[in-house]
């Protein structure tokens, strides 16, 4: 373990020039990085969602929340765990980095997560030379200190799948703590209990019908919710295993031509989010955001991606701890591809929405909550060898402020294939 808080200070001057102050107008496309600061400002409220009569109607008529008060959430994390490269780091929301864990030569990290008291930190590694391919779940506390290393199933080593395949290996911590959820390049689904005598048990979602996709675990831990794939990939629908009886149900349908595109629990455990549109790989394609009860009842609109852009996606879906409401990020058209517009954090009560524009960047991989407010995963763009694209953590807190809180070191700035991950002891 290293620290590195001080040695990176002069890097993240130079990718943020500046404290920013989010400014939440609809026309403003927000500064640069390090180039062309603007005026400060306080947050405005944004416009309704599309719809308000369609978000629950017990609380459709309470006072509109700030944007302060939104932020100001318990249960927010104190650090945030991030995958950057081939290394796991420990961020606090103050700043303080701390890398906890470096995957061997000839290994590779394909995901993580941290426990329900983000204590400790699951570690899906595959080594990725020499025969046969081998995948175990490593648990890494938050010094750093190895606590557990438990092997997948053979069953998984005997069906490896090329490493450019498709599919994303995904790992998924219970709120429990009893058990991790693994899925592996084959398309397996595995219950793997995060200590030395745990074995691993495989999940029966053969009923499923074609893919399964982001595997998660409710909130209660008494189910399981995923995206099914037809083999063709023209259906995406939302569906439920029950972990105890086997029973899988169907959430969300969509109709002919609309897909679920991603999906977050509520705290409550008893409704989710998720997106819903035509082919989330076309940067043309609306995207909108709803709610549903995990028994596929009242579901109801929660923002329309044509309230941004007249074509527009809404991705990255983050509630808070409290439920109260969610943070997301918004994608339009691009000349090479979807491009960033902005991040939001609505009210779900409400429907009322506070956008956040952000400095120029490549991509938003994901969105935490912690302590001190919001923070953002970002990859910055690059002007190639003069300055090759970033990975960096962004923080916007409850004043409405944002600075970069982190970035990754030089070595791993310019890693292909990392994938951010954080979370908190609600997540």
């Amino acid at each position: 373990m290293s620290r590195s808080r001080g040695t990176r200070s002069a890097y993240l001057a130079a990718l943020l020039a500046g404290c920013l102050l989010v400014a939440c107008s609809e026309e403003d496309a927000g500064p640069q990085f390090a180039t062309d600061p603007r005026p400060t400002r306080a947050p405005t409220e944004a416009a309704e969602s599309p719809a308000p009569a369609l978000l629950p109607t017990a609380e459709s008529l309470a006072t509109p929340a700030s944007f302060s008060d939104l932020l100001a959430v318990r249960g927010g994390a104190s650090a945030v765990y991030v995958l950057s490269g081939n290394d796991v780091w420990m961020i606090s929301s103050g700043g303080e980095a701390n890398r906890l864990f470096e995957a061997p030569v000839g290994s590779a990290i394909l995901a993580i997560d941290p426990s329900p008291d983000a204590q400790e930190v699951a570690i899906l590694q595959e080594r990725i030379s020499g025969e046969p391919q081998a995948a175990q779940v490593i648990i890494v506390d938050a010094t750093g200190s190895l606590v557990a290393r438990v092997a997948a199933s053979a069953r998984t080593l005997a069906t490896p799948v090329a490493r450019g395949a498709e599919r994303r290996q995904t790992i998924d911590w219970s709120p429990q703590g009893d058990r991790v959820l693994v899925q592996m390049q084959n398309g397996d689904v595995f219950a793997i209990p995060p200590d030395e005598d745990g074995e691993a048990s495989l999940l029966d979602i053969g009923d499923a019908g074609g893919s399964v996709v982001s595997p998660e675990w409710s909130p209660t831990g008494q189910s399981v919710a995923f995206i099914a794939e037809s083999g063709d990939g023209e259906a995406r629908s939302l569906r439920m295993l029950d972990m105890t009886t086997g029973e899988i149900s169907n959430v969300v349908t969509p109709l002919q031509g609309r897909l679920v595109v991603d999906f977050a629990w509520l705290p409550d455990g008893v409704s989710l989010l998720f997106t819903e549109g035509g082919d989330p790989e076309r940067a043309t394609t609306g995207i909108d955001l709803w709610r549903i009860d995990a028994n596929g009842e009242h579901r109801a609109l929660v923002a329309s991606a044509g309230t941004v852009a007249p074509v527009a996606r809404i991705a990255n879906l983050s509630p808070s701890p409290d439920g109260r409401s969610v943070a997301y990020s918004v994608l339009v058209p691009g000349s090479g591809g979807p491009a960033v517009d902005s991040m939001w954090v609505r009210s779900l009560a409400s429907g009322i929405g506070f956008r956040i524009p952000l400095p120029s960047v490549t991509s938003v991989d994901n969105i935490w909550w912690t302590d001190e407010g919001l923070v953002i995963s970002v990859v910055t763009r690059g002007t190639a060898q003069e300055r090759p694209s970033t990975q960096a953590l962004l923080q916007v807190k409850q004043d409405g402020s944002m600075a970069a809180l982190w970035a990754a070191p030089a070595a791993d700035a310019t890693a292909t294939g990392a994938t951010p991950v954080a979370g908190s002891a609600s997540s």
